[in-house]
């Protein structure tokens, strides 16, 4: 440890972006890691009313529906897998008051980014009176932290997340409390042993029995270039898997798989109906819906090593905000939704091209940007706005542009600029099952872009990752009958009986059917199940901000993947609806880029 500790230490000052000292000291069988941190004074300006508050060093901000927004500071610690936090505390040298003229400004309501999901401009702003008329601070405590394992790069490690406020709020005296300075101690105890797990980048395929053979050429083509690949049939983790359901005794194999040999990444080959996806309870401020996740899959081991079973009062009802659900991603994860065996053939031959043809080909040089007017009753266009910001953390790629402030967000635009191939692929708007829709700057109708459309898209191998900023583009269990309204579903029905139509049939949603498209489309897709949320600070915007900027520390896909959710599970703690929500739909030991000849 005496070796480990000393790089460690320094990774973490680097980090940190400021701090006056960082040190670390022994007592007995304890260690303590300290510190300093150092905040300019704040920046209030008049907002809607309000004022909101600015800090330059926060790196994120605090904005729950309804409450006081305020800037926070996160910090991502890692220490050896295996080591226990005993304690995170701080202190301050000295504490200022600042008076207000105005109420800090509350967070705005969480905003679907779903086709026909209006919410007008007074709904935004609603105060949460227990906070604004009570007499304590908000937050109570200056200091939150979180404990989880996970991975850095292919290393398992203990990570710890921080967030600290340098200001709280009073309202009832109208003032701020701002802590210039502080000082952070963490206590801690070493690993009693160390976890002898190799970092080297291994692939365990996960698919039905009938997928077998038309995965081995994938198998192969991972074995020839470096990436040591097996595959597991769910046939036999049924028969041979500890576990309550298909599910679990999956989430058992891959354990036993990182445990035996040392896998890092695993890629889930089936739809839906082929190989299961877990169902969460988890709940998004008031919004309660049941999510179908993969990071289940992903999330092996609680704080302490343990196995992270997701539902640690066992009462069937998984990732429920009572259960100790540990969020870390452990293992890179994707899925290829592949409902049949020439779904396959197609998703592996464009791996295997996209993997031996993209490097040095100037088609990948190239950025797609679409974007527009998501929140119509919003001034500006908000996700124009995102697609800059993206635009600014990869400026390497030159930017093909498709908004509708250019009027070019159209049916062959779009299916023209993907033909002509692409790196990646960044859309911010309104999404659905089956598409993906936007407003102009002035007007009321929505431009869209279907699934249908994506036939005329002929780019061969020049194939893009695409992230979608929007609702519903990933949902995997989607079926006809989803579209329905109450009152069009028995009408719906009884022709649908009379014709012989299945309406229970599963589609391919907007995403996979990018991926599985036989001519061109996309090499893969990140999006999410069910509804999304939009915003910078947190929600669809933020995640794909997180994910564009592990670009330039990433060779493979997957991770990109684990650091968007590291990266958002540190910036904005509470919001795992968001979290789990968002899946890839690809392979995550995917070469960006593809490979040197």
């Amino acid at each position: 440890m005496k070796k480990i500790l000393p790089i460690l230490l320094v990774g973490v000052l680097i980090l940190s972006g400021f701090g006056a000292a960082v040190s670390v000291s022994t007592q007995k069988e304890q260690f303590l890691f300290q510190q300093d941190l150092s905040f300019s004074e704040p920046v209030l300006t008049d907002q809607d009313n309000y004022l909101s508050v600015e800090v330059k060093e926060a790196t994120s901000l605090a904005s729950s529906p309804g409450n006081p927004t305020l800037p926070m500071y996160t910090k991502l610690f890692s220490f050896p897998f295996g080591t226990i936090i005993k304690d995170v505390s701080f202190s301050v040298s000295s504490e200022q008051t600042l008076r207000l003229t105005k109420e800090i400004l509350p967070g705005a309501q969480p905003t679907p980014v779903s086709g026909g999901v209006m919410i007008s401009s007074d709904q935004k702003q609603v105060k949460n009176d227990a906070v604004y008329s009570g007499k304590n601070s908000y937050p109570s405590s200056r200091l939150q932290y979180t404990v989880g394992a996970g991975l850095k790069g292919n290393e398992h490690v203990t990570f710890l997340s921080v967030q600290y406020y340098p200001v709280l709020y009073q309202p009832q005296q109208h003032s701020l409390f701002f802590t210039p300075n502080a000082h952070i101690t963490i206590t801690y105890e070493q690993p009693q042993q160390s976890v002898p797990l190799s970092t080297e980048t291994k692939l365990l395929i996960i698919a039905p029995e009938e997928f077998s053979e038309a995965l081995q050429p994938l198998i192969d083509h991972k074995n020839q270039h470096n990436v040591p690949t097996t595959l597991i049939t769910t046939e036999w983790i049924a028969t041979h898997s500890t576990g309550r359901d298909l599910a679990e005794q999956i989430k058992y194999a891959i354990k036993d798989e990182i445990e035996t040999h040392a896998i890092t990444s695993v890629l889930l080959v089936g739809s839906f109906d082929k190989l299961p996806m877990r169902r969460s309870y988890v709940m998004l401020w008031e919004w309660d819906e049941e999510v179908i996740t993969d990071l289940y899959y992903s999330d092996i081991y609680g704080s302490s090593g343990e196995f992270c079973s997701w539902d640690s009062n066992n009462n069937n009802q998984f990732g429920e905000s009572s259960d100790r659900v540990d969020l870390f991603p452990d293992v890179h994860l994707g899925r290829l939704a592949c409902d049949s065996l020439q779904d396959v053939t197609i998703v592996v031959d464009k791996i295997i091209h996209y993997e031996t043809e993209t490097y040095g080909s100037d088609w990948f040089n190239t950025m797609i940007y679409i974007g527009g007017n998501t929140f119509q009753w919003s001034p500006g266009n908000d996700g124009e706005d995102i697609n800059q910001i993206v635009m600014d953390i990869l400026p390497q790629f030159s930017p093909a542009i498709i908004w509708t402030s250019k009027g070019n967000f159209n049916r062959r635009t779009i299916s023209d600029t993907i033909t002509q191939g692409a790196g990646f692929l960044d859309y911010s708007g309104h999404g659905f099952e089956f598409g993906m829709g936007t407003y102009p700057p002035i007007g009321t109708k929505m431009k869209y872009y279907y699934s249908a459309f994506i036939k005329d898209t002929q780019n061969g191998y020049s194939l893009p990752i695409i992230f979608f900023d929007a609702c519903l583009t990933a949902k995997i269990d989607y079926v006809l009958q989803d579209l329905l309204d109450y009152r069009a579903y028995f009408v719906f029905n009884l022709v649908a009986k009379v014709l012989g139509v299945n309406t229970s049939k599963r589609l391919p949603c907007y995403a996979w059917a990018f991926v599985n498209h036989e001519n061109g489309g996309a090499i893969a897709t990140i999006g999410a199940t069910r509804t999304a949320f939009g915003g910078v600070e947190d929600g669809a915007g933020k995640m794909s901000i997180e994910f564009f900027s592990a670009y330039n520390s990433s060779q493979y896909l997957g991770e990109m993947l684990t650091q968007m959710q590291i990266g958002y599970l540190t910036d904005v703690p509470g919001d795992d609806f968001t979290l789990e929500e968002f899946i890839l739909l690809g392979d995550p030991t995917l070469k960006i880029g593809g490979y040197p000849s």
